[in-house]
């Protein structure tokens, strides 16, 4: 009978929630975290004096939309697992489809390559120092989706990180877009998805402490 009390309880004093305000609230921390991010980048590294004939390139676009799909489809994710008990379900397929397409096009530029140009294709002149921009650059983005996470019900902590850490990523990469003049695709396979895989890695190990709720 105290359980039954307790639950009538419980449940008398719940409220109703507004349809989309989970992702509502997701869009508000990853937006604040995206407007943070670029200002970081433009204040740190500045946008590449060409990004308007840059713009002008395909790849300049490829680039963009890998890092903006992957983030959208990580959103997506982010959005169901902040719920009790969801998985991520069709959305693990999803995620994948940008990586799998961009690596199938830097694999056939690598084909038709000549063998001495194909580690310049892969190092560009800025491997070094590539995925840790990106991971700097994605922490901002980072911070507001676990602040929008922390304020809802996630209960897988650690997959529900991997996928705010993995969001924030792929933002940061596509705000660093607008200051990187790499263009071959297989060096943004390598790279730019490192950077990525970074920050999500981040979000996964310090998940259950981070997005616990309260």
């Amino acid at each position: 009978m105290e359980t039954d009390a307790l639950i009538q309880n419980l449940s008398a004093e719940a409220v109703p929630v507004a349809p989309g305000a989970v992702a509502r609230r997701i869009l508000i921390g990853l937006a604040l975290g995206a407007a943070t991010s670029t200002l970081l980048m433009i204040a740190w590294l500045g946008v590449r004096p060409d990004i308007r004939e840059a713009m002008a390139t395909g790849m300049f676009w490829v680039k963009f939309a890998y890092a903006v799909l992957t983030g959208l489809f990580l959103t997506a994710a982010l959005v169901r697992l902040s719920r009790p008990g969801a998985k991520v379900g069709p959305f693990a397929v999803a995620i994948a489809a940008p990586l799998v397409a961009l690596v199938a096009m830097a694999a056939v530029r690598l084909m038709r390559a000549d063998p001495e140009m194909r580690m310049a294709l892969m190092m560009g002149g800025s491997a070094d120092v590539c995925p840790w921009r990106i991971f700097v650059i994605g922490l901002p983005v980072l911070a507001g989706a676990v602040w929008a996470v922390r304020g809802l019900a996630p209960t897988r902590l650690t997959v529900a990180g991997l996928a705010a850490g993995g969001c924030a990523g792929a933002y940061g990469a596509a705000i660093y877009g607008f200051h990187c003049n790499e263009t071959a695709s297989p060096f943004v396979a390598v790279w730019y998805t490192l950077g990525i895989a970074a920050v999500a890695l981040l979000g996964g190990l310090a998940g259950a402490r981070w997005l616990r709720w309260r």
